[in-house]
């Protein structure tokens, strides 16, 4: 579907969006304005990431937006994001995607209703980067907040397990919108504003994209390093029951030894027909144990300070 948003006389300025377009409508808009076959072919692939190319008085450029309908197990940058196409020069804005996105929703309803001084190539072009920048913001925060959870989690013993595949599907998603908003900035970058009074709506962008690229980045490398804690802790767990196991080994080990001695049932044993025998062997089995306990607990492996 084709709609002229915006069509001003002095200056003369259009903005032209298109939703959902097929290959005829776009091959007619490229004849209509002059606008590049591989810029075409670039609309008609839904796999393109952020990008910046400028053929002639022409720059194309693609951007994504966060996709707030998406499934809470994306975790692909085609099944979290939708493009958006933009095709701008002096006078003339065409947009290209193929939902309605509100992005471009609410730069439509701004643009519509004042076109006198405010509508220009670059006004449109600033509304797009920065709404489409702001689409990380609600999922970004989401992700903080389950990071939150996690770290409570990891952190306190009386919690069960944390869920690994819920933190590893975060990560991945905090991964591919970092990976979104590095290439949105690359873009940002090679942007050159038409005239200097301009300028500052792009440094605007700049410093929006920059903003949203560090937070995303902080999160990831903070995701990270609770993973990593996570397994430091299970490893610490894991020692922990391993050395309460192997103090019972250690203490069981040679009481059941001797045990094994005086039950192999010869007749002439040390003891075994005195009425003390029994006695014996029990104190001798008991003082083991007293003897290993001391020893552990020289070494600090039951309390106590270990000594060298």
């Amino acid at each position: 579907m084709r709609q002229t948003v915006v069509h001003t006389g002095a200056p003369s300025f259009t903005w032209i969006d298109l939703v959902a377009p097929d290959r005829a409508e776009l091959s007619a808009l490229a004849t209509e304005f002059g606008f590049h076959h591989t810029s075409v072919e670039d609309c008609l692939d839904p796999w393109r990431l952020p990008k910046h190319e400028r053929i002639g008085d022409t720059t194309f450029v693609i951007l994504r937006v966060f996709d707030a309908g998406c499934s809470p197990e994306a975790s692909s940058v085609q099944e979290t994001t939708r493009k958006i196409a933009v095709f701008y020069r002096a006078g003339l804005v065409v947009t290209v995607h193929r939902a309605d996105l509100a992005v471009v929703q609410a730069a439509r309803t701004r643009f519509g209703a004042d076109v006198k001084d405010l509508c220009t190539e670059t006004a449109v072009l600033g509304a797009l980067f920065n709404g489409a920048l702001d689409s990380f913001d609600a999922p970004l925060d989401q992700a903080e907040v389950v990071a939150g959870e996690f770290e409570d989690a990891v952190l306190d013993e009386t919690k069960r397990s944390p869920n690994l595949t819920a933190i590893h599907n975060l990560k991945r998603r905090v991964n591919v919108i970092k990976r979104v908003l590095w290439q949105t900035n690359t873009v940002v970058q090679r942007l050159v504003p038409p005239q200097e009074r301009t300028g500052a709506v792009f440094q605007d962008v700049k410093e929006n994209a920059e903003s949203y690229y560090f937070y995303a980045d902080q999160l990831l490398e903070e995701i990270n390093n609770l993973i990593s804690i996570h397994v430091a802790l299970s490893s610490h767990r894991t020692n922990e029951v391993m050395r309460v196991l192997t103090v019972f080994s250690a203490f069981f080990l040679p009481l059941t030894f001797i045990v094994g001695v005086y039950g192999m049932n010869f007749r002439f044993m040390p003891g075994l027909e005195r009425w003390w025998g029994y006695p014996a062997i029990l104190a001798l089995m008991a003082g083991v144990c007293v003897a290993i306990a001391l020893w552990f607990r020289k070494r600090g492996w039951l309390g106590g300070n270990p000594q060298a």
